[in-house]
């Protein structure tokens, strides 16, 4: 299995992508710390963190749809399967990886939004951020969102074999439906219990601003959006098994 991650390593490290996504995570995190820290005011080191950290779950979610569903794109899947003829060990091998991937992007950027914060605040207002040992837990919270939103991403490129098809459908259902379906349903209540509000609650203390829904405790959201990460792995994963790789 060591060496079966580690080649699926290989592959990712090789996509152009990969890298590209990482230095645009590395810009749009320093933006945010810039901005957050121009503002002026008090500014928490665990805001700078959240700032940047929850934009990283869409950088994730490419990369990660891409190494499972470029795969069937480029045909490379074949080669992949005929080396490793046991598809679930494919699986949990890129999802290994791309959990790893995702939560050093969140690192990677929670750090650069922290630091263009602290930079743009002592020198614009003469001020220090307020740090605050939450910073510890709220890194850790943005890590592991980063890493569950590379695996639902990677789940559902193994159900969707289309990259375009795969990124649109997760994007669709963050962005748009999980506005909708409360309104339409005329539930406003199952709002918290979406994937995307779930997630949001890792990282709240159970309300979100802005006349937003109220959110699960930060534990519950964990949770409930690690079952939705388990089940669309699990729908992804018997639909490569099951398919022809040609």
């Amino acid at each position: 299995m060591k060496d079966l991650i580690a080649a699926q390593a290989l592959k990712l490290r090789t996509l152009l992508i990969s890298r590209v996504v990482l230095g645009v995570a590395v810009v749009i995190s320093a933006l945010g710390g810039f901005f957050l820290g121009d503002a002026g005011g008090d500014v928490t080191s665990t805001a700078a963190v959240v700032v940047s950290g929850q934009p990283m779950w869409f950088l994730a979610v490419i990369v990660a749809v891409l190494s499972v569903a470029g795969e069937f794109h480029h045909r490379t899947i074949r080669t992949t399967v005929l080396q490793t003829p046991q598809r679930s060990r494919v699986i949990v091998a890129k999802a290994v990886v791309v959990a790893t991937y995702g939560s050093m992007i969140a690192v990677v950027g929670s750090a650069v939004s922290v630091m263009a914060a602290v930079v743009t605040m002592r020198l614009k207002h003469d001020i220090q951020i307020d740090w605050s040992f939450d910073v510890v837990t709220t890194v850790l919270g943005v890590a592991a969102l980063g890493a569950a939103w590379a695996v639902l991403a990677a789940g559902a490129g193994a159900l969707l074999p289309s990259s375009t098809v795969a990124i649109v459908a997760v994007l669709v259902w963050r962005l748009v439906l999980e506005g909708i379906l409360p309104i339409v349903t005329r539930a406003p209540g199952i709002a918290k219990w979406l994937p995307g509000h779930a997630a949001d609650a890792v990282l709240s203390d159970g309300a979100l601003s802005d006349g937003g829904p109220t959110l699960l405790q930060p534990w519950a959201g964990a949770l409930v959006f690690a079952a939705y990460t388990a089940i669309v792995v699990l729908a992804g994963s018997l639909a490569f098994v099951r398919r022809d790789p040609a």
